[in-house]
């Protein structure tokens, strides 16, 4: 009886393992989760970029769960997920054009619900065939004529989708000053090739350009003028050297020029500084035109002497220039009229000419001082009341001085 009791149990421990034997194998054929966890895509290799995007095929699966699946895909510029579609009975990933026209390293990972069971990454190439544009940038754009200065020129080529071109690419650059051309090859680093360009010792105009395969740059250019000026000379034209306020001298300086020679921009400030014996002191400026500045200035109506610099501020300046001024008369014509009249002139000048209106008469008579102006020549007073011949009156013009009795004045 014992015996049967275990073989009982035997028997029943049989059937029982075999239903769980079963029960495995029924879920093990008909769980989506295991059939899934099977699904591959076929590994992208690395390649060109494309404008269309890029399709991923999906590996060993007759069937999928497409709301279990989704591929994570980085790239240059950014990221997206794409989710399993399916075209003549297969299954594939899309990767958009928004990744795929960027080139660069691009990483993926195959997630089934939130497991990673696949990842890898791929290379995106620039499509060296296919050449569309070839930028160019230049500066600085303005650089001056020595030894120190320099502008740089930069080359950027790119694909027909607008991706700089892989390293050691070679580029051609050129640049050109008066009549020599200077062509240079560099290999693209980092995207881009570069060349310093030193500044000729001249002025002038550098154009610039480069080249890759059948494609070429614009032109652009950078303009070379003069370095900071030097000391340059100051001389004098003038007619005449008297003194009567009438005659105006010119002031010239040498051509004014670099180091290098290079004749100073149209336009330099040139300021001229005047003092004269008294200490008075006054300036003018001009403006450099072919690198010559011109200033004018009326003559004095006195004698005297003045000393006159020309210099452009901080910069270079010329030694002074002494102008001596000569008194245009020798004497002083006074003549006495109807005892109350003094008239002085004619004032005729160094040729005898009549002198120009308005030269100043100053005549001081009895402590007190009238100022008079010219008009033909001739500068009139007349007093309230006959004048005592022995009285003294003191006339000054032109820069001559005349002191006498009445009395000894010539009448009418």
């Amino acid at each position: 009886m014992r015996k049967l009791h275990v073989y009982i149990g035997l028997f029943l421990l049989l059937i029982l393992s075999g239903i769980g034997i079963s029960w495995n194998t029924m879920t093990a054929v008909i769980s989506p989760s295991q059939e899934n966890e099977q699904i591959q895509i076929q590994e992208p290799k690395d390649q060109e970029v494309h404008a269309s995007g890029i399709s991923i095929s999906v590996l060993g699966a007759v069937s999928v769960q497409k709301e279990n699946f989704k591929l994570i895909v980085s790239g240059t510029y950014g990221s997206t997920i794409s989710r399993p579609e399916k075209k003549d009975d297969k299954w594939f990933f899309q990767i958009p054009p928004s990744i795929s026209k960027r080139a660069g390293v691009v990483q993926w990972d195959l997630v089934l619900e939130d497991l990673i069971i696949q990842k890898g990454e791929f290379q995106l190439l620039p499509d060296t065939k296919n050449l569309c544009a070839l930028e160019n940038y230049l500066g600085p754009r303005s650089i001056v004529a020595n030894v120190r200065d320099y502008t740089m020129l930069v080359a950027i080529p790119t694909d027909s989708l607008d991706n700089m071109l892989p390293d050691d690419t070679q580029v051609f650059l050129k640049h050109q000053f008066k009549n020599k051309i200077n062509t240079t090859p560099f290999a693209l680093e980092k995207g881009f090739a570069w060349q310093r360009i030193p500044s000729p010792l001249s002025t002038g105009r550098i154009s610039t350009g480069s080249t890759l395969d059948q494609i070429s740059s614009t032109e652009l250019v950078a303009d070379v003028f003069p370095d900071v000026a030097v000391d340059f000379q100051l001389s004098l034209d003038q007619n005449h050297s008297y003194a009567d306020g009438n005659e105006i001298s010119t002031f010239k300086t040498s051509q004014i020029t670099d180091e290098h020679g290079n004749v100073m921009t149209d336009g330099t400030l040139v300021k001229f500084f005047m003092s004269d014996a008294n200490g008075s002191q006054w300036q003018t400026m001009a403006s450099t035109i072919n690198g010559y500045a011109f200033a004018k200035a009326i003559h004095p109506q006195t004698p005297t002497t003045w000393t006159v610099k020309a210099l452009i501020q901080g910069i270079a300046e010329s030694p002074d220039l002494i102008v001596t001024f000569k008194s245009i008369i020798d004497d002083i014509p006074v003549e006495m009229q109807n005892n109350d009249t003094i008239v002085v002139g004619p004032l005729t000048s160094y040729l005898g000419q009549i002198i120009p209106d308005g030269i100043q008469v100053t005549i001081d008579f009895q402590g007190e001082t009238q100022i008079l102006f010219t008009e033909k020549g001739m500068a009139t007073i007349t007093f309230e009341s006959a004048i005592n011949e022995n009285a003294e009156m003191t006339i000054a013009t032109l820069g001559l001085t005349k002191t006498s009795k009445i009395g000894s004045f010539e009448k009418e």
